[in-house]
């Protein structure tokens, strides 16, 4: 029987997707409090990927009393499923509550860079606009953090919203703007005037879009979340704009993340976890 892959193994290959920053919370966010532990020999049964910690992710990454019980008729019940867990944004995760061996991964930053939409190749290469491309870079004080593609395009506005769509489910919101063909497509995680400025001086720069009246007329800014500010300067310079919407994106990365998984390792459980985000309390 082929041994099942160790935490090393998984860890390093989601860390090859989503490479671990100096401003991001810690990748081995939650490691097992044993002093045997060893990552390189520890096995995994499943790997279990969230947004959030939801309940659904406690179904599976809580520790369970009676799980190691003998049943009433004296036999021992099988033991759990030995479990990684990916949690984009764990701010919330009870820690107190994972059950023992389990370790937990989180990636926020980088996440949000990679598999929402932001400077995500993949996501690119789906919407067929990869061709000739520039990285937006420097965002919120952090000259590094990558926040977007602006990339060459040939295609139909139609066309592109359609595969928006397929991709995502829906979109939140749509602007049409000047021209139905589209030549230029922003792939951004911020959205307001100063990125719209941003994303068409990046064309203009290049070549792609010229200077005259309604200048940002064959771009296309993706985006998730609507934003006033950032609609008004889309329309005043002709944008079209698609927005997919906050948890789109965010889901979108969990379902690209869980496909490369189970690429990789086709012998594992691949459970991916779209509960409702718990309200907050306010106290």
């Amino acid at each position: 029987m082929q041994k099942r892959p160790t935490h090393s193994a998984i860890s390093h290959f989601i860390a090859t997707i989503l490479p671990p920053k100096t401003n991001d919370v810690q990748f081995l966010y939650h490691v097992p409090r044993n002093p045997k532990y060893i990552a390189d020999t520890a096995r995994v049964d499943q790997v279990v990927l969230s947004v959030v910690p939801t309940p659904g992710v406690y179904e599976e990454i809580e520790f369970d009393p009676s799980a190691s019980q003998p049943s009433t008729n004296g036999a021992i019940l099988a033991r759990p499923p030995r479990t990684i867990c990916f949690i984009h944004r764990p701010f919330d995760l009870e820690r107190r509550r994972i059950r023992r061996g389990t370790l937990v991964l989180a990636s926020h930053t980088s996440f949000d860079e990679h598999l929402t939409v932001g400077w995500n190749m993949a996501l690119a290469e789906r919407l067929g606009t990869v061709g000739e491309s520039v990285c937006v870079q420097g965002y919120k004080g952090d000259p590094e953090r990558k926040i977007g593609i602006v990339g060459r395009a040939d295609v139909p506005r139609g066309v592109l919203q359609h595969r928006i769509e397929q991709e995502f489910g829906g979109l939140e919101y749509l602007q049409e703007g000047a021209s139905d063909q589209i030549q230029v497509v922003a792939i951004m995680n911020a959205f307001n005037a100063d990125e719209v400025f941003r994303v068409l001086e990046t064309a203009q720069q290049r070549g792609w879009a010229d200077r005259g009246k309604l200048p940002g007329r064959h771009i296309l800014y993706m985006t998730g979340q609507p934003r006033d500010n950032g609609l008004r300067a889309a329309g005043e310079h002709g944008m079209s704009v698609a927005c997919v919407g906050h948890a789109a994106a965010e889901e979108w990365g969990i379902r690209y993340l869980a496909k490369r998984l189970r690429a990789a390792f086709p012998d594992l459980s691949i459970k991916e976890v779209y509960d409702e985000e718990p309200l907050a309390i306010e106290s």
